[in-house]
């Protein structure tokens, strides 16, 4: 084998009964302590092996890789070959660009700030285009309602307009590696536990209202 690094013992022998035997193995890893990724050549070609860093990042990737990236279309994301619960780690086919991200960000909704000039829906519409690379129409979308945030302290109070769409024109995948990690499709319902508490509260007036919701505001400026 020709090897620029060696995948720990155990990790080797699982990715060899997945991919049979290594030819090469290349560290891919991210500049960061807690990353873990490499590029190996077999018989089948380039994959990435990947070890999660936490038990849910696992979680949240294998199920992301498995419900998500299907809808995405062949050749615009990783497909996942093979997982191990037990050691973390993911065997991904290789793609053009950077597939692998492992920021530990939480997990939040397609949005942005507004323009100079510029409607909340039309905004809404717009970061839609710009980070998912859907296009909605106007009677594609639907106001869903709002919610105020205070901020404590010397922090702007931010008013965030929620709306929601059913059908839209192209595939989602994520414009803007530089800034995320991916595209997830999450439960509103059951939010995943690394979801963003702002985002979890979209999620909750979603599902049980009301179409308003005043945020961390102290008592005498109106509470939930």
């Amino acid at each position: 084998m020709t090897e620029s690094t060696r995948l720990p013992s155990s990790l080797a022998t699982w990715v060899e009964s997945v991919l049979g035997p290594l030819d090469c193995v290349r560290d891919a890893s991210h500049a960061r302590d807690n990353s873990q990724v490499w590029r190996v050549t077999g018989r089948v070609g380039d994959h990435y092996v990947k070890v999660a860093p936490k038990p849910i990042l696992y979680t949240r990737e294998t199920c992301a890789y498995r419900m998500a990236v299907p809808h995405l279309g062949h050749g615009n994301a990783p497909v996942l070959q093979d997982s191990s619960a037990e050691l973390l780690a993911l065997v991904l086919t290789a793609v053009d660009g950077e597939p692998l991200k492992e920021e530990e960000s939480p997990v939040t909704v397609v949005g942005g700030h507004l323009e100079a000039g510029e409607a909340f829906d039309r905004a809404a519409r717009r970061e839609a285009k710009e980070e998912a690379v859907v296009r909605i129409s106007a009677d594609q979308q639907e106001f869903c309602g709002l919610i105020h945030h205070h901020e404590p302290g010397d922090g702007l109070d931010r008013i965030t307009a929620v709306f929601v769409a059913q059908c839209w024109t192209g595939k989602p995948h994520n414009a803007e590696p530089d800034k995320h990690e991916g595209l997830f499709w999450v439960p509103m319902e059951k939010p995943p536990p690394d979801c963003h508490p702002y985002t979890t509260h979209i999620f909750h007036m979603l599902t049980h209202g009301p179409s308003y919701r005043a945020l961390n505001w102290p008592t005498q400026g109106g509470s939930e």
